[in-house]
């Protein structure tokens, strides 16, 4: 079910905090951090034999996230209710997504280590109220949109390096490039990572970033059921999704998906399979 602004919810089946139900129990949430920028890694040194310095702040670190509110129950229901949101806010060994929605834009997504919910009793609690904080981490520190879009792009043909012409010239100019191609638009603010998989049947398939002026390239023969899976956030390359097939990544000219439109196109020395490439808009 999508999310009314100013609500949030911790995986698919989390509780929803924030709600305009006036029904109990319910969690009023009056504060949230780290959902503005992500902390810069900031390195600092002086510009010696004259005054200033230098700082180098490319990189983020990751995020963390700190809901504070009041959870309101019928008096005798508390721990129940407590119970429920310590559980879905308990550790995990892989990052889950937590969504939230703010006005004015689509629901979004972070993908967060739960830290668990900490609280104290004190007077409130007598009249079924307690204060609350909900602690995360999220390693990746994008914000991504809620939904996963997916383009395919079919085998293209032979695919080299160059610019392909119609016209004959008495030399050769240029190279032939596969013709197929689609352009991957990324809604966001920031670049982003996507997963691409090459199925099946192909030999020494390529990957072409036009855009950039950047490929992928490998070596091996794929089969009709064979499926090459390449994750462009941890740089990885598994063959049917479990074996490690990084030494058949030939040329490794990584990229993200930039703000806007990028043109990919999809080829190699032979084949009919596709190039399907599944991502998600990227904010700061």
């Amino acid at each position: 079910m999508p999310l009314d602004d100013y609500t949030f919810k911790l995986s698919d089946s989390g509780v929803v905090l924030n709600t305009d139900l006036t029904s109990l129990p319910f969690v009023d949430i009056d504060k949230v951090v780290g959902l503005d920028s992500a902390p810069y890694r900031e390195t600092t040194r002086d510009h010696e034999g004259t005054d200033g310095g230098f700082i180098d702040a490319e990189f983020e670190r990751g995020r963390e996230i700190f809901l504070e509110g009041t959870v309101y129950c019928t008096v005798g229901s508390e721990e129940t209710y407590m119970d429920s949101l310590k559980q879905n806010f308990a550790p995990v060994t892989t990052p889950i997504p937590f969504y939230f929605k703010a006005p004015g834009v689509n629901e979004r997504v972070i993908f967060v280590k739960s830290r668990g919910a900490t609280y104290d009793w004190d007077q409130l609690r007598r009249i079924g109220a307690t204060r609350i904080q909900f602690k995360m981490y999220a390693e990746d520190p994008r914000i991504y949109n809620n939904s996963l879009l997916s383009v395919v792009i079919p085998f293209g043909g032979s695919a080299t390096t160059g610019i392909g012409f119609n016209l004959s010239f008495n030399m050769d100019f240029g190279a032939a490039i596969p013709p197929n191609g689609s352009f991957i638009f990324n809604g966001g603010n920031r670049p982003t990572p996507a997963t691409m998989t090459i199925t099946g049947p192909a030999v020494d398939p390529r990957i072409i970033n036009d855009t950039l002026s950047k490929s992928l390239n490998f070596t091996i023969t794929l089969g009709g059921s064979d499926s090459l899976v390449v994750d462009l956030a941890n740089r990885t390359v598994k063959l049917n999704g479990s074996t490690n097939m990084r030494n058949a990544l030939t040329t490794s000219d990584w990229f993200l998906f930039d703000p806007g439109n990028t043109f990919i196109r999809f080829g190699g020395t032979s084949g009919s399979g596709t190039l399907t490439v599944s991502y998600r808009y990227a904010w700061r």
